[in-house]
């Protein structure tokens, strides 16, 4: 499906700058959030620990700034940025405690109508169904998602443990209630009727142990039949979550990015770029690109085109000439493996 949506690419050795002209020049596509109230932002706060896996506080500042500069009445909106730290679940530690580990309190204290929420001051949720392992499995949507009329997803891009990359569309995953986001790439709870790796271990443990040895956890998975069916379904969890919490602007962060074994435990690359789209597809097949990947290689990317949700093209490139951003990443450790999703 063809889009007449524009997606802005930014090169440049300022973070602030970059996002800040990557929504400037977008501006005529964000029109309408000049009519919107509630305001959801989605960072990506995957780690605990590692500042080069989650989406930097300075990202979602310029963003506030653009829309306060920009939105006319920008008292009268309501401005949330909600998380759920995947990372801080398996660690047995919170979304809130990662919040003030990279600043993020101070957007609270800077900005009188932007509030922080963690998903585990959530307590109602929409079960919806997915693809497991071992089957059909149901998992569980926060339901705070629906008090929403403008979605923001903020992500960088990296390179990804069962999906081959991560950058906006994926991030809606972060929605997803905290002990079923395991769920997602095809992992099954310890209710299953037959047993295997990851129904016998624990996947905090196996979060641990990636943490200290990822590459033998990594070699480990590699010849795991769980793994290889795990990377299969991931794709069409993500596809059906997607239509589910569909952003309605992506802006991709690609100061840094990470590459290797993402997205935690890789290297971080410094790309010096932003890209914003309201349409998602756009941005997320342009930041794989960027990063060497061609969008129809990525599961979810494709079934989503396949699916009409985006347009993947290079249709309406505004900014830096993409020869100009392109840096290939290394892959992850097994990556071979994930290429079999189709």
């Amino acid at each position: 499906m063809k889009s007449k949506r524009l997606v802005s690419l930014v090169k440049g050795e300022d973070r602030y700058q970059n996002i800040y002209r990557a929504l400037e020049i977008i501006k005529p596509d964000l029109e309408p959030l000049k009519q919107k109230t509630n305001i959801l932002i989605k960072p990506n706060l995957l780690s605990p620990e590692n500042p080069y896996a989650n989406t930097h506080v300075v990202a979602i500042q310029v963003i506030i700034d653009f829309l306060a500069e920009n939105l006319g009445d920008f008292a009268s909106k309501n401005i949330v940025i909600f998380e759920g730290s995947a990372g801080a679940y398996y660690q047995k530690s919170s979304t809130r405690e990662v919040f003030a580990r990279f600043g993020y309190f101070a957007l609270e204290q800077n900005y009188k109508n932007v509030k922080l929420e963690c998903i585990e001051n959530c307590s109602e949720y929409i079960p919806f169904e997915i693809k497991s392992i071992a089957g059909s499995e149901q998992a569980r949507l926060v339901k705070r998602v629906r008090d929403f009329d403008y979605i923001i997803s903020v992500n960088l891009p990296k390179t990804h443990d069962y999906a081959i990359a991560t950058l906006g569309i994926k991030n809606m995953i972060g929605l997803i209630k905290q002990e079923d986001k395991s769920l997602i790439h095809g992992l099954r709870i310890s209710s299953a009727r037959f047993k295997t790796i990851f129904t016998l271990i624990p996947t905090w443990m196996i979060s641990w142990a990636r943490r200290r040895a990822s590459g033998a956890v990594n070699l480990l998975f590699r010849y795991t039949p769980s793994y290889r069916k795990g990377v299969k379904v991931i794709h069409r969890n993500i596809a059906t979550l997607a239509k589910l919490v569909w952003p309605d602007l992506v802006v991709l962060d690609g100061f840094y990015g990470m590459e290797g074994d993402g997205p935690v435990d890789g290297t971080p690359i410094h790309l010096n770029i932003a890209i914003a789209s309201t349409d998602p597809l756009k941005a997320d097949a342009l930041g794989a690109r960027i990063i060497g990947f061609e969008p129809e290689a990525i599961g979810y990317l494709y079934y989503l085109a396949q699916d009409e949700l985006g347009d993947p093209s290079l249709d309406g490139l505004v900014g830096t000439p993409l020869e100009e951003a392109v840096v290939e990443f290394k892959p992850h450790s097994n990556y071979k493996v994930q290429c079999l999703w189709r």
